[in-house]
């Protein structure tokens, strides 16, 4: 059981941080980066765990509902992750947009959630497990294992971290550390409420809510970026080179290619953020301001520089996806794994 426990939540895991670096749609952080992130605050859980669980059986702490929801859960676990931010990506060189505050806020909560899923688990499940040995009957363990897991993958630490990250990516890149403070308060709010609505029945209408703020300060971070104004001057410029070549009835040929560049401008959100910023500025130089096709030499020159920008991005596009999406999975969920097996021989 302890295997299927802790395997089931490793790949569940493993897809989530998987996710949260692909939803990244600017620049992508440095994969070993986000690893590092993920294993520290799997350590920190856990020894936060360890700490609560001594103080609450020693003391024999008992509290009202409200101070539970949002002191004991809402404002120390909240107080956890903030730590695990401050101390390990506040500093980080690869922190260079107000994104990037969403992307290691989410993979700060991605390792808080593996370990509480293990607890989850474990709760839940060993009844099911007992059930199976005694009567041969297996499927009620395998559906309760299932259904912990799968449910709180995307659990509240996700949906409660995105605003919080957007504050720690404005704090950082505005360089007004204040807005941490209205940042940690909001989140320490939003996880009390999500505790009191799970025990009152109204879950599914606040996460609903919380959902769609999540989104629209997503969408309204990612258009404040550097990835996203530039990626906008460079999807404008080959429109306008289209429409130019198009008019001038030039080669089709180079029509093709130019269009061909613009569908593939997606795959420079697979570069990281040096690469991707080196990349971009030489397309920018590298395109032609105009298209100029008075003559064959004007023309063959055309060729060459629209030939060269292709080539910036035409390598990256033509990996194995399935090479890529494996790879990622593998280096989230491994450290995660190993880590686990250790951490379960103290708890």
């Amino acid at each position: 059981m302890i295997s299927d426990v802790i395997i089931t939540n490793i790949i569940a895991s493993g897809l989530l941080v998987l996710l949260v670096y692909l939803l990244d749609l600017n620049e992508k952080e440095p994969p070993w980066t986000l690893v590092k992130i993920y294993v520290l605050s799997i350590l920190f859980t856990f020894l936060f765990g360890k700490l609560k669980s001594i103080l609450f059986s020693h003391y024999g702490w008992e509290f009202p509902e409200l101070i539970n929801h949002y002191l004991i859960a809402g404002f120390a676990e909240e107080l956890l992750k903030f730590i695990v931010v401050i101390l390990f990506v506040w500093r980080l060189k690869s922190f260079n947009e107000e994104i990037d505050g969403v992307v290691y806020y989410l993979v700060v909560a991605a390792g808080f959630t593996v370990l509480e899923n293990v607890g989850y688990s474990f709760r839940f499940v060993i009844d099911p497990y007992l059930y199976g040995l005694e009567t041969g009957e297996m499927m009620p363990y395998q559906d309760a294992l299932q259904r912990i897991v799968m449910l709180r993958m995307f659990s509240g630490h996700i949906f409660i971290n995105v605003t919080t990250g957007v504050f720690l990516g404005f704090a950082r890149q505005r360089h007004r550390s204040w807005l941490l403070i209205p940042g940690f308060i909001t989140a320490v709010l939003i996880h009390g409420t999500w505790n009191l609505a799970a025990v009152n029945g109204f879950l599914g209408w606040f996460a609903l809510g919380i959902l769609v703020l999540n989104i629209s300060v997503f969408m309204w971070t990612i258009r404040k970026s550097f990835y996203y104004k530039v990626m906008l001057r460079l999807k404008n410029r080959l429109r306008s080179l289209i429409r130019e070549a198009k008019a001038q009835q030039i080669n089709p040929d180079t029509i093709v290619l130019l269009e061909g560049i613009g569908r593939n401008l997606s795959c420079l959100r697979r570069f990281e953020g040096t690469k991707l910023k080196q990349t971009i500025r030489e397309m920018i130089v590298s395109l032609p301001r105009r298209i100029q096709s008075e003559n064959e030499e004007d023309e063959q020159k055309l060729i060459e520089k629209i030939v060269h920008a292709n080539g910036l991005i035409g390598v990256e596009c033509a990996k194995d996806r399935r090479i890529f999406f494996v790879s990622m999975f593998v280096r989230f969920a491994v450290p995660g794994f190993l880590i686990l097996i250790i951490l379960m021989n103290f708890m």
